[in-house]
């Protein structure tokens, strides 16, 4: 059994899909819950978004849970390019568990990512010079590995080249340009290393214990239930761009009002309003999209509220709506939602792409959600399929 601790529900779910790839029973929780039996459990928290000594303490508490309950950490899932807290969860799991060594591969060569002297490049560029130096929560503003883990103490912190001996205790970042630089890592790897970092590393952590691809290619056809709610929580996010292009007669947008995004003094009327328009859409239509189209706003507070917001909205229109399919876009965002409506326990069942993964909800029959990161689009497969409603 492996048991593999996320910063948020988008990295979560890129496990889940890796572990529907290769033949595990899956399941992901936002919170520990009781003993589970599952080949690979999932414990997708918001850590992300919390402040540096929350995150620690939250994670730390999920550690001390998950022995309690004989599943001890066997890998840590953390953003591909440093986004979060990732240093102060990586020493929380160390100081609740057995390890003395944290070997850190956030590479994704199959993606561009990579890590070469100490720099992070992305596609042949400074990380710093992409778009992820936009980014309205995490901006991007220096490619050098150490400045981005942001770590209290780097006398703890040591980057390694590929093949470099692992000889010293602490958080060691091992660099990856190629596939086979994240195998060779993956050998490394013994009871004394916590393996962390990014989706490609979990593969081949699992292709060096002897897991094969049961599913060589993602599912060629989709059937989903009567009723979609799509959720854009971001204005930054790419999953909007889809969108534009197949609006049709079964899809209406829903676009957050502008008293809610600014938070006039009219909040909650609004709020009322719109909530009635997502309702309304649904007599008309097979697919509601509620999204955000004002302009990102630099300052931390608007995306924790505006994801509130979304939250409450969602939770209203599943009250008095049968929705069957719920497909949302950020892991922030999703993590609002599953507290807000109470989500404990889900099922992936389908990847649709990588990253994107429908999931099965515990105790609530014919209703799926599918998730994604901010920064991925969605998988064409799945814009055909709402075209053609």
């Amino acid at each position: 059994m492996m048991t593999v601790v996320a910063d948020d529900f988008t990295g979560a779910a890129e496990i889940a899909g890796l572990g529907l790839r290769y033949g595990l029973g899956v399941e992901i929780e936002p919170h520990v819950h009781s003993r589970s039996e599952s080949d690979l459990l999932i414990i997708a928290t918001d850590t992300r978004s919390m402040k540096p000594e929350d995150a620690y303490d939250e994670v730390y508490s999920i550690t001390k849970q998950l022995l309690k309950f004989g599943r001890g950490i066997t890998f840590k899932k953390a953003d591909s390019v440093f986004r979060g807290n990732i240093y102060q969860e990586l020493w929380a799991i160390v100081k609740a568990d057995v390890y003395d060594k944290v070997l850190l591969v956030p590479a994704n060569p199959s993606r561009g990512r990579v890590l070469k002297d100490g720099i992070y490049y992305l596609n042949n560029r400074y990380l710093h010079e992409t778009s992820f130096a936009d980014d309205p929560d995490y901006p991007i503003t220096t490619s050098n590995v150490l400045d981005l883990l942001n770590g209290n103490d780097r006398n703890n912190v040591q980057v390694l080249a590929p093949g470099q001996k692992i000889t010293r205790q602490g958080i060691l970042i091992g660099e990856a340009l190629y596939e086979q630089d994240l195998k060779d890592w993956a050998f490394k790897v013994d009871n004394t290393i916590l393996p962390a970092g990014g989706a490609e590393f979990f593969k081949a952590l699992l292709e060096i214990k002897g897991y094969e691809n049961v599913i060589a290619k993602t599912e060629k056809t989709i059937k989903f239930g009567k009723n979609i709610l799509i959720i854009c929580g971001s204005a930054h996010s790419k999953g909007k761009a889809g969108f534009k292009g197949i609006r049709n007669s079964a899809l209406k947008a829903i676009p957050m009002p502008d008293s809610v995004f600014y938070h006039d003094s009219d909040t909650e009327q609004s709020l009322k309003k719109w909530e009635e328009k997502a309702v309304q859409a649904f007599r008309e239509h097979r697919v509601v999209i509620i999204e955000i189209d004002q302009q990102v706003v630099r300052d931390k507070n608007y995306p924790v509220r505006l994801r509130k917001e979304m939250a409450r909205l969602v939770h209203a229109v599943l009250q008095r709506v049968e929705v069957n399919e719920l497909l949302i876009d950020g892991g922030a965002t999703v993590y609002a939602i599953t507290e807000k409506v109470g989500f404990e326990k889900l099922f992936p069942v389908q990847e649709l792409s990588p990253g994107v993964i429908r999931m099965r909800v515990q105790s609530r029959e014919h209703f799926f959600v599918t998730i994604k990161p901010g920064s991925y689009s969605w998988p064409t497969l799945l814009l055909h399929y709402l075209g053609a409603r």
